[in-house]
Formats: structure tokens, C-alpha cells, sequence
């Protein structure tokens, strides 16, 4: 049977990927988003899928035999990429850009097995637009202390969602994990057919 490794650590993603009732293996990847692509000229979409192979190549090398699973998410912003905030500070200054704005929320994915030397790429995105809030409204939402390892520094998936005002696109990429993105890749690489009668599926 072909084995999955998640390049992350990230709670939403594993609860994410076990609702597809697919087997995988976790393996935390600490890379630096932010050095990463500070020297680097590219376009959004493209730093969020050189990020997402980054971390699929590094995980691969400790798993060379099985299919390696990265994701990268990021925040943009009139073409400014917002990443994850520092602090508590740079979290309520991340917010204040975003507040009464639309936003587009880009998530890089990466499926790589460097044995059988293949890769399977994709990108998913999302438009967000933000309520109008006081600038105390959103200090009280970084005190909850959901903004951490955010990109944004937003959760939509819980009281984050008291920021947003409109959604176009993928609700899951928004949390960080674009299903139907990551199932079709899962689908053209096999992973997904070989246990296809314990998963239910929806077009």
C-alpha cells in the first residue's frame, strides 16, 4: 500500500485530511516561510507553490520511498503577501490592513515522491472580504490568541469568522487545506482509489 506523509504539524490540516478517511503519517516541517522569499521576485501564486514544494522536498528526503503531501498558505493584499504575525502586535497590525478589505487567500500544494521521481502541483484561491470593525474589536480577537501560526492572523474556522463579511471561492482553502484541490491530486496519483470504498467522495 502507498504511504502518505502531511509535511505539517498543523492541526487543521491533519483534521482536515482525516475526514477523508486517508491514511497518513504527520512530520513537523519548521522552515522559515518568511526567509525563504524575502530575495525572491516572484508572483504570489508562485511563492505559495515554491513554499508548498519546499517543504514536500525536505520531508522527502527523510521519506524517499512515499508520497510526500506540502501545503503553504498565504495572505495577499493589493499584491503585498501577508504571512504569519510575529507577535500580538504585528497580529492587530496584520488585521488593521485587512479590515473593511478584500483579500485573496492562495494555498500552494505539492505531492512529490522523489523514488519514483514524481510531482503533482496545484493552487487554490480564495476571495475574502472583512467586516469594518474598531480597532478595539480586533485587539480583543488577537487576545484570544488565535492568530498565532496564522497566515493573516485570522481563523476563519472559529471566532475568525466574526471578521469576515463575504466569501468567493473555497471555504476549506481559507482554513488551509483547499479539499478538492488536494483530492484530485490524491486521485491522479492513486492514493486516493486504493481505499476508495471507505471514503465518501462528492464531485
Amino acid at each position: 500500500m502507498k504511504r502518505l506523509i502531511l509535511a505539517s504539524a498543523s492541526p487543521r490540516r491533519k483534521k482536515a485530511l482525516k475526514k477523508l478517511n486517508i491514511p497518513f503519517l504527520s512530520v513537523s516541517n519548521n522552515i522559515d516561510e518568511r526567509k525563504e522569499i524575502e530575495n525572491l521576485e516572484m508572483i504570489p501564486e508562485d511563492s505559495a507553490l515554491y513554499l508548498s514544494r519546499r517543504k514536500a522536498e525536505i520531508t522527502s528526503k527523510e521519506f524517499p520511498d512515499d508520497f510526500v503531501l506540502g501545503m503553504d498558505t498565504i495572505v495577499v493584499l493589493n499584491s503585498e503577501i501577508i504571512g504569519k504575525p510575529k507577535d500580538d502586535k504585528d497580529a492587530v497590525t496584520i488585521l488593521w490592513k485587512l479590515n473593511g478589505s478584500w483579500h485573496t487567500v492562495i494555498t500552494g500544494v505539492t505531492l512529490i515522491n522523489k523514488k519514483k521521481g514524481y510531482e503533482d502541483n496545484g493552487i487554490s484561491k480564495t476571495k475574502v472580504k472583512f467586516i469594518k470593525h474598531n480597532l478595539n474589536f480586533i485587539k480583543k480577537y488577537v487576545a484570544k490568541g488565535e492568530s498565532f501560526d496564522k497566515a493573516g492572523a485570522y481563523a476563519i474556522q472559529s471566532d475568525g469568522k466574526h471578521l469576515i463579511e463575504e466569501i468567493k471561492g473555497d471555504y476549506s482553502n481559507v482554513v488551509g487545506f483547499p479539499e478538492k484541490t488536494v483530492i484530485k491530486m490524491l486521485e491522479r496519483a492513486g492514493l486516493v482509489n486504493q481505499i476508495r470504498a471507505k471514503t465518501r467522495i462528492t464531485n
